[in-house]
Formats: structure tokens, sequence, C-alpha cells
């Protein structure tokens, strides 16, 4: 099996969405077929809140297995389908994929490499609203998109009309998809839900904010850590600041199923000594729905010479644990002597 990672990075790679907001959940699919990536020609994931429950490509020798929480639930039937789904997505994607190839003209040399993916999801909120999306996209750029309300397709380029109709005439196939993104997918999502249980786990954050100077502008640092799901949102609250654009903000994995981020922001050199800088965050795992951490001004950075002393200091302890062990022994072995 390819690593599922990778293939997340691709995704990200071709501009779709991944990651849900904290205040609702998500049930989502990413199918994509591929020539020439030296990758599986089929690749199909399904996620719950960015927890991934079901992996299939091309190159499995058989369909993922039954895991146990599925069995003999209300969630087997929805797995079932799912599996069967399989089969119907690949000859569609594969459809799809040769189409686009021809509608752009990409043959010859530039027959060798394309991919053609479908992202779509149905979105839960806590306040019963329910929202749902299909879209496809080929080599990275959108191609056609599904109109729910009004049970249509529409091409996103004039080279995409060829495969809208081709869609949009297989009625009983496309009336099932109308419906499955209208309500089949939130009764899913809803089981998924009950009965996952990965989906239940959740760790809250370490939050810490603390200062640094940076070619002479003071930057405070909100770092949040150690959270799990994935979906977090940091915000800092305050006066005459301006927010750190040339950082990257994603949320990057710890190593340990956890996740962090941090956020930052410039504050003027002087005139804040009666400013507060408060960072907030807002995560599933809270019951209090937030982690309120303020700046404390008195904090000092941490800087060259401080960690030169705390060097010294460690070096000196050790050096005075082996001198006492070493004087222990030897007054040891005086007495036995002795």
């Amino acid at each position: 099996m390819y690593n599922v990672p990778i293939i997340y990075t691709f995704v990200f790679l071709l501009h779709l969405p991944l990651s849900r907001c904290a205040d609702f959940d998500s049930l989502s699919w990413n199918t994509f077929s591929s020539n020439g990536l030296g990758l599986p020609s089929f690749i199909q994931t399904m996620t719950v809140n960015d927890v991934t429950l079901f992996y299939y490509d091309s190159n499995m020798r058989s369909t993922p297995p039954y895991p146990e929480w599925v069995k003999n639930t209300a969630a087997e039937p929805h797995w079932e389908e799912a599996i069967a789904d399989i089969y119907v997505d690949r000859v569609i994607l594969s459809v799809a994929l040769q189409t686009a190839i021809l509608e752009f003209n990409r043959t010859g040399t530039f027959s060798e490499k394309n991919v053609y993916q479908t992202y779509g999801h149905c979105d839960l909120y806590p306040d019963g609203t329910i929202k749902a999306s299909l879209t496809h996209a080929f080599n990275g750029n959108d191609f056609i998109s599904l109109d729910i309300d009004n049970k249509r397709i529409i091409a996103s380029v004039p080279q995409a009309l060829k495969y809208k109709r081709i869609r949009e005439d297989d009625i009983i196939y496309h009336e099932s998809l109308v419906s499955f993104y209208k309500k089949y997918c939130f009764d899913r999502l809803r089981v998924f839900l009950k009965h996952a249980p990965q989906l239940s786990i959740k760790n809250a954050p370490e939050v810490r904010v603390f200062q640094r100077q940076r070619a002479g502008s003071n930057i405070l640092i909100c770092h949040v850590t150690g959270f799990y799901p994935k979906a977090v949102q940091v915000k800092w609250f305050g006066a005459d600041f301006q927010l750190l654009d040339d950082e990257i903000n994603d949320v990057l994995p710890n190593g340990d199923s956890t996740f962090q981020t941090r956020r930052s922001l410039i504050i003027p050199e002087k005139g804040t000594e009666d400013q507060l800088y408060t960072c907030v965050v807002y995560h599933s795992s809270l019951r209090e729905g937030n982690i309120t951490v303020t700046w404390d001004k008195e904090e000092i950075p941490f800087k060259l010479p401080v960690w030169i002393l705390l060097g010294c200091m460690f070096m000196l302890t050790v050096v005075g644990l082996v001198t006492r062990y070493f004087y222990k022994t030897n007054a040891t072995r005086e007495q036995d002597d002795y």
C-alpha cells in the first residue's frame, strides 16, 4: 500500500481542500486516476474529520477489510456500499481522464503525465445545517462541479462540455449521485460518528505565548501543540499589531498522532506598555470552548548569552556530581582497606 501522507501531499498540490473547520463534522472522499506519475492508476480515500477510515488503490490485491466496529452495526451497509462504489468510480474516472486528455489535446508527449481528481464532501453543523459539494479537477485545475440543488453539472472550462454531457446523459447514475449528496451521505456521516471509535479520541492543545527579536522587530509567537483532531483555530487579539505573513501557518504533525501550529505577529517596539496581546485557541476537545493566553511582558526573551550561561551551569553541575561520586568511591575504598 502507498503511504497515505504522500497521497495527501499530492492532493494539496491540486489545490483541493482537505481540512475541515472546527465547528462541524465532515465526511469526504478524494479519488483520482492518473498516468505517468509513478502512482497507482486509481486511488480513493474516505475520511471523517481528517481521520482516514478507508483507503484503496488499484495495486491492492483486495478491497479494504471490514473493521471490527463495522461488523453487525448500522455502519455495515454503508461500508458495503463504499466497497461497491470502488468499481463504479474506477470506470467513471478512467473515462473522465481519457476524455479530458483528448479535449485538451494532450496527446503524444503531453499524454504521459496527467491526473483527474474528484473531491466530494458533506458537512453537518451543530444547528442541523447541512452542506455538500462535489468538484472535479484535471491536472490541478477545476473541470466540472455538481450543482446539487438544480440537479445539473457545471462545466468550468469549454473542454469539459463533452464530459458534462456524458455524465448527464447517464440519467440513473446522475439521479443517484444527486440523491446521495442531498441525503444519504449525511446518514452515513452520522452512523460513522456514532460507531467509529477513532473519531471520539481528542487531545487538548497546549498553548504558550513568547517573544522573539528578529531584524529589529518584536515578534510575539503563539505556539499550539499536542492537539487532536487536526482542526484548530488560533486568533490574536490586541491593538497596533501586524500578522507575520511570511511565516508558514499550516497545521503540522508531531509524529505521535497529534498536531502543532503557530501564529505570529509584529508589535511596535515602543508604546505597548498599556496594551494587551492575547492568543485565543479554539478546539473541539475544549469543554470551555477555548484557551486564552495573554502575553506576559515581564518575560525575558532567551538570547544566545542566556543559553551559554545555562550551558555553563549545566556543565558545572555535571562536573560537581562526577567529582562527588569519585570522592565517595575513594573514601569507601580507604575505609575498607583500613
